[in-house]
């Protein structure tokens, strides 16, 4: 939940979504997901389903401030398993 400084690289953490989930209204948009191992909500950019993310299997990108917190995510989200199928570190630069 930090907030990334001017001229420092972005990380992202790509999710595929377990099945039966269904973002679809949200395609394309910065959504607010709840997190309930976390208590909390965070952003995550829902692919649009003609993108090139999507195309490649993800549903969803969490930007990630660093490969610090990128593991951090990925420990959390691994936990979240009624949401997420699988995680996958990409470079947003």
């Amino acid at each position: 939940m930090k907030k990334v400084k001017d001229n420092n690289p972005v990380f992202g953490l790509s999710v595929k979504f377990v099945e039966g989930l269904d973002y679809s209204d949200s395609e394309g948009k910065i959504i607010q997901l709840w997190l309930n191992t976390r208590n909390t909500s965070v952003p995550m950019i829902v692919t649009a389903s003609d993108s090139e993310a999507k195309l490649q299997g993800t549903d969803g990108i969490f930007a990630i401030c660093s490969e610090k917190c990128g593991g951090k995510m990925k420990q959390t989200l691994s936990k979240e398993i009624t949401t997420f199928k699988e995680t996958k570190d990409i470079s947003l630069n």
